[in-house]
């Protein structure tokens, strides 16, 4: 007899609480939804939210704005560094409660690097960052001007970017390794850490100033 074995990946809804036997709904609305826009326009090109509109939208309605705008930036380098092409105005969103309106936590999101049918050099993102969609066009100049854009310190940013680069290799390293122990053997685990290490560097060079 041939048993099959199925790998499934169970997470916890951060927009459900559990009050005594109740289950209680976390009001949530994406970017697109907040903003007004037809969700079938959930990419800036197709005329959907742009990363300025996001943070705009962060800064105008969050309890705690400063820590909600950190951390979609920081959501924002983050795509950049595994090449999360994907990452739309409706993988963000807000949570809404009667006293505190906070940006979700982080989802959906996705490395394209491991996929062999995508060409990385025509890849684009679903934002621009600084005027740019495409991944190969994105480096040092472009995030200044989106640092520019959002008003907030160029140096800083950059200073963030590249520290997060210089730590990747070891995060996707010890992944590996992580899913390896729990039974998750795919060949993809250790192509895509692989292509994680080599983007990372890739990354780091680009923010050099010449």
């Amino acid at each position: 007899m041939c048993l099959e074995v199925a790998v499934a990946i169970i997470l916890e809804r951060y927009d459900r609480l559990l009050s005594g036997n109740n289950i209680i709904r976390v009001h949530q609305e994406d970017a697109c939804q907040a903003l007004g826009v037809d969700p079938t326009k959930k990419y800036q090109n197709e005329g959907g939210p742009s990363a300025f509109d996001i943070a705009q939208l962060i800064r105008t309605t969050s309890t705690d704005r400063e820590t909600d705008l950190d951390t979609f930036i920081a959501a924002l380098g983050f795509n950049w560094l595994v090449t999360g092409a994907d990452a739309h105005a409706k993988n963000y969103s807000l949570l809404l409660s009667a006293r505190r309106l906070r940006l979700a936590p982080l989802y959906d999101i996705a490395s394209a690097l491991p996929y062999k049918d995508i060409d990385l050099r025509k890849a684009k993102f679903a934002m621009k960052i600084g005027g740019k969609y495409k991944v190969s066009e994105i480096g040092l100049h472009e995030w200044e001007k989106l640092a520019r854009e959002l008003r907030i310190d160029s140096d800083a940013l950059i200073e963030r970017l590249a520290s997060m680069a210089r730590q990747l290799p070891d995060l996707a390293n010890a992944a590996r390794a992580r899913a390896q122990k729990e039974g998750i053997k795919h060949t993809i685990i250790k192509r895509l850490a692989a292509q994680l290490i080599e983007r990372a560097a890739q990354c780091l060079r680009s923010l050099e100033r010449v």
